[in-house]
């Protein structure tokens, strides 16, 4: 692998865990509040563009638990009726996400205008991207079929299923317990480990031994690493353990596969 992909695959899992460490510390957030997702992007949204006419708040936002918790209030009359955050909401604000901000500004205190304005220009260009990602992730809610029908049943929603499935792939080269998955869905082991079936047809331990399996395919076909090293690579224990699972899923060896060229 060239330098540039190396410092590529860096940056790629680097936003991956600050992704998830941000996700851990909003539901942190969340159970300190005691408030749901939506209800945390509500109190985000009036934080930083200020009063919002109801209609255009965070879509499935239970403003009156706001407003009972004392979070929100609204603010004119007719159609200039605004909701807005209360003084009892700002200090929670200050106090849970200023010392972020403020660490933030500190870490870009000593940059160059010049590295600023580098910055910017990526994390605008990350966030467009972001938004088609989210627009096609949400489509998923709206398809036929099959794994509609799976979720209304106790699967996985879509957006659980997409971040326990990046998980899964930022994390092959290790062990990931189901405790870390069950986690990103915000379900017991036991609650997520049957909604994950119901939605993917199989048990969290055999997608990922699944996804190793695939990994390790690609690896045996456009490098000429050992099996041994491709078996630690996608997080076998040993290259027997890869071999029986690889044999088990394909119905080939990996050493058959790599000789025939597949």
């Amino acid at each position: 692998m060239s330098p540039r992909h190396s410092l590529l695959a860096q940056i790629g899992a680097d936003i991956v865990r600050f992704q998830e460490a941000s996700a851990e510390f909003d539901s942190a957030v969340g159970e300190v509040l005691a408030l749901g997702r939506a209800e945390l992007n509500c109190l985000a949204q009036l934080h930083f563009g200020g009063p919002a006419p109801l209609s255009a708040v965070a879509r499935g936002a239970d403003v009156a638990r706001l407003e009972l918790a004392g979070y929100v209030q609204r603010e004119g009359s007719g159609s200039n009726r605004k909701l807005a955050l209360t003084g009892h909401a700002r200090e929670w604000i200050e106090t849970l996400w200023g010392p972020v901000q403020a660490d933030g500004l500190q870490l870009m205190a000593p940059m160059p205008e010049a590295e600023l304005k580098v910055i910017a220009r990526f994390l605008g260009e990350a966030r467009k991207s972001q938004d088609r990602h989210s627009a096609r992730v949400a489509k998923l809610l709206q398809e036929p079929g099959g794994t509609r029908v799976a979720r209304r049943r106790g699967g996985l929603s879509a957006a659980a299923l997409h971040r326990v499935r990046l998980f899964i792939e930022a994390h092959l080269a290790r062990r990931i317990q189901v405790g870390e998955l069950a986690r990103r869905a915000g379900l017991s082991v036991f609650y997520f480990t049957r909604a994950f079936r119901q939605s993917m047809g199989m048990t969290p331990h055999a997608y990922v031994q699944q996804r190793r399996v695939e990994r390790a395919r690609g690896q045996l076909s456009h490098t000429t690493r050992s099996l041994g090293d491709i078996a630690l690579a996608v997080g076998f224990s040993s290259q027997s353990h890869f071999t029986t699972v690889f044999r088990r899923v394909t119905g080939l060896t990996p050493a058959v596969l790599r000789r025939a060229g597949r």
